[in-house]
């Protein structure tokens, strides 16, 4: 929606602004399938099994979108493919790269958003056509590269702008926020200690529920996460299901339920809690 509304006055650019949406919407179309079709052979190479990640294919759409943006009053639909589905290779290849890196980025934003956005407005300086420049910004005298071929000139003046451009970016931002996340890290604030990233945040940090089904959290790390709880809060636990002296001899139950994919779910229905509440430890910030 907001690549239409940017032209501002639809009433005179409705041709840019209707070949905003098509583009749009062909780029996030082409990057979700790239994604899905990557992370399928990805998958059957490795599994030997083939299975469909709707996940990907969701964030893949969004690389699309975020790719296209740059460029999409100024590019053919066909360019438009091609930039989304190179946007949705990316985003694999960069989601990929980031777990072998063991770089933290549960949503994936640095593919999505970083190399989706650069790969965008690399892709301006690309594909932007004469035809559609001049209806976009009255000019067409610097266009896309390979329109730039075509016309029998070798003019890198709106792809060297482009690379200039995520250059400054990723400098500006750099000198910006490392001194800021350098202090963060340097005082202790810049991620949760290893205990808190098992038991998960939504426990520790904001006193959420445990839910028992389905979740991979042992025995050994939630007794450890309660011990320091009572250490540091000086507190009884509250736990909805269980007395507190009983919490360490029926977790190793707890766990055993978590993995049977077999509960009746219609306990949950009638009532039966099964969610364990921690006191969140928002001043936690030691190791275990």
């Amino acid at each position: 929606g907001f690549n239409i509304g940017s032209t501002v006055n639809i009433s005179t650019g409705v041709d840019v602004a209707s070949l905003a949406g098509v583009n749009t919407t062909l780029s996030a179309a082409a990057g979700g399938v790239a994604s899905l079709i990557a992370n399928m052979i990805y998958v059957e190479k490795k599994t030997g099994e083939i299975s469909f990640d709707l996940t990907k294919s969701m964030n893949g759409c969004l690389a699309g979108l975020v790719a296209i943006t740059g460029g999409c009053a100024v590019v053919e639909p066909y360019g438009a493919i091609i930039i989304g589905f190179i946007a949705g290779l990316l985003y694999m290849c960069f989601s990929k790269l980031l777990l072998r890196w063991c770089v933290d980025d549960c949503v994936d934003a640095i593919p999505v958003h970083c190399i989706g956005g650069c790969w965008g407005a690399m892709a301006v300086g690309l594909f932007a056509t004469p035809q559609y420049m001049e209806n976009a910004y009255g000019t067409s005298t610097h266009v896309g590269w390979f329109y730039e071929w075509s016309r029998g000139s070798g003019n890198f003046n709106l792809l060297g702008c482009q690379l200039i451009g995520i250059l400054f970016i990723g400098g500006w931002v750099t000198a910006i926020m490392l001194p800021f996340f350098s202090l963060l890290n340097f005082l202790g604030w810049l991620r949760a200690d290893p205990l808190n990233e098992l038991v998960g945040l939504d426990l520790s940090y904001h006193g959420g529920s445990y839910r028992r089904r389905g979740d991979s959290l042992s025995s050994e790390h939630l007794e450890a996460f309660r011990r320091r709880q009572r250490a540091l809060n000086g507190d009884r636990l509250r736990d909805t299901s269980l007395p507190t002296s009983e919490v360490g001899s029926e977790d190793g139950r707890l766990m055993s339920e978590a993995k049977d994919e077999d509960l009746d779910e219609s306990r949950d229905e009638a009532g039966n809690n099964s969610d364990i509440y921690i006191q969140p430890a928002h001043r936690v910030t030691g190791t275990y």
